[in-house]
């Protein structure tokens, strides 16, 4: 497929109680807030997108209202509309968006529930230099799958992404920007959302990061370490109503002469979790917490 959106631009969250969550986006996850209501928070890292993360008030459990690409313009957004809709897929018209930031794009839903939006034109920030200790964006969503090959030929065949690496029983999803990955698929017995991984300027800013979430009362579930696929340091944590989060840096830059591997090439020795060697086994509440975030069910509306 020659069109291939740009990159993951945000994620929007349905919460029980907004106000903490904002408290914590804000205050401990170090984003900033640009654009709140009553029953909605949006919230910019350091780099270009208007917004990475929206929060919208709901009286029911934590949810993935949505998962926004970005897409190169409108002819773009019309490709991948019509191809998407053309498969039998539900989407919503194509139209001008009345949110935070604006833009032009559209609404679907893939085979197994999961809701996703494409989005150009959005009204961007001119200011993208790294702030230490502040997320520039998410660098990737780590999505659960009962199908991994059907959800990896949807990412591929509909959006344009490539499946550059496999390592267990991931999927790494590469799409029109330099980062290893964007998208990760992860088999599983449900099609919910494993974590949401931001990124962080540095190592140093993970570590610090890992230690102001321990001040504030949320502990390492997993790390610090270091990936093999993307070589990426880590660092997991349950944020508020134990959403599924991971600070990240040195997220592997790749191009046209990346040769992708599979499985069989990601080895390490028994009881190794990482590059590194020194990162225990995952908490037993990150083991309860990486198939419980699930996407909103809710009809699209145009």
């Amino acid at each position: 497929m020659s069109n291939r959106v740009r990159g993951l631009r945000s994620i929007e969250l349905e919460v029980p109680n907004l106000g903490a969550a904002r408290k914590f986006f804000t205050e401990v996850w170090r984003l900033s807030e640009v654009e709140a209501g009553s029953s909605a928070a949006y919230f910019r890292g350091t780099g270009r997108y208007h917004h990475i993360l929206a929060l919208h008030a709901a009286s029911g459990g934590a949810a993935v209202r949505r998962v926004v690409f970005d897409a190169s313009d409108r002819d773009s957004v019309r490709a991948f509309h019509s191809a998407i809709a053309g498969r039998g897929h539900q989407c919503t018209r194509l139209a001008e968006s009345k949110g935070p930031g604006g833009g032009y794009g559209f609404d679907f839903v893939d085979q197994e529930g999961r809701r996703f939006g494409i989005v150009c034109e959005v009204a961007d920030h001119a200011d993208d230099a790294d702030v230490a200790d502040r997320p520039r964006k998410i660098a990737h969503v780590n999505l659960n799958a009962v199908d991994v090959n059907g959800t990896n030929a949807f990412l591929i065949d509909n959006l344009g992404f490539s499946l550059i690496d496999q390592s267990g029983p991931l999927s790494f999803l590469h799409c029109a920007n330099t980062d290893h990955n964007s998208v990760v698929v992860c088999g599983a017995a449900k099609p919910t959302i494993n974590h949401i991984a931001f990124e962080l300027p540095d190592l140093h800013a993970v570590m610090r990061g890992a230690g102001r979430m321990r001040d504030a009362g949320y502990p390492i579930e997993w790390g610090p370490g270091r990936h093999v696929a993307g070589d990426n340091v880590f660092a997991y944590f349950a944020g508020p109503e134990e959403i599924p989060l991971e600070y990240t840096s040195d997220v592997m830059q790749v191009d046209d002469s990346y040769v992708p591997h599979g499985p069989e090439y990601w080895k390490w020795p028994a009881g190794r979790m990482d590059q590194w060697g020194i990162t225990p086994p995952h908490s037993q509440r990150w083991k309860r917490i990486q198939d419980m975030l699930s996407f909103s069910t809710a009809p699209l509306v145009d």
